[in-house]
C-alpha cells in the first residue's frame, strides 16, 4: 500500500536502532513514558494513565515558558509491538474538555485529534510512523510538530 500524505494530517517517520519490543515498551511502560513524553525543557505528569484499549489518560505538560498544558485522551486500539491509537484533547486540570483557543492556542487547532503510532520491524531496527489528525502546516505553526520531533529524539535516548 502506498503512503498517501494528506495535508489534513501530520506524518512523522523515525527509525530507531532498537527492537520493536523495546520501542513499543517505551510507549506503554508508564515509567519510560515519563522520561521522554514531553518536549525539550518540559516535564510531564499524569493524573490518570491506563494504557489498555478503552483506557484513559489525563496528563499535564509543564512548560517553564508557557505554563501547564492539560490533555485527556482514550486508547482506542493497542496491538502489542504493532500499533497504538489514541485520542488527544485539550482539557483543564479537572479533565474537562476545553476549547484550545480559550487557552491561547491557535483558533484553528482542533479540540480533539487522533494519533496513530505504527511500529515496523526492520531487522534489528524499528521504523516508527506517527500520524496525527491535524494539518502538518498547522502543527508546524503551533509547535506541535517540532514537539513530536523533540520527544522522539528523547525516546531514542531512553531506549
Amino acid at each position: 500500500m502506498e503512503n498517501v500524505i494528506s495535508n489534513k494530517e501530520v506524518l512523522i517517520e523515525e527509525t530507531f536502532n532498537a527492537s520493536v519490543e523495546r520501542v513499543f515498551n517505551a510507549w506503554t511502560d508508564p515509567q519510560k513514558l515519563m522520561q521522554w513524553y514531553a518536549p525539550d525543557g518540559c516535564t510531564i505528569h499524569f493524573k490518570e494513565l491506563e494504557i489498555k484499549t478503552g483506557g484513559r489518560f489525563h496528563s499535564c505538560i509543564s512548560n517553564p515558558q508557557f505554563g501547564d498544558c492539560w490533555c485527556i485522551g482514550e486508547y482506542k486500539e493497542i496491538i502489542p509491538n504493532k500499533k497504538l491509537v489514541f485520542t488527544m484533547e485539550n482539557a483543564d486540570e479537572n479533565g474537562n474538555p476545553i476549547n484550545p483557543a480559550d487557552i491561547g492556542m491557535d483558533a484553528d487547532w482542533p479540540g480533539k485529534t487522533m494519533v496513530t503510532v505504527t511500529f515496523i520491524a526492520e531487522g534489528e531496527k524499528t521504523k516508527l510512523q506517527l500520524r496525527q489528525t491535524v494539518s502538518e502546516e498547522l502543527a508546524k505553526k503551533t509547535g506541535a510538530y517540532p514537539s513530536w520531533l523533540q520527544m522522539l529524539r528523547k525516546l531514542d535516548e531512553v531506549i
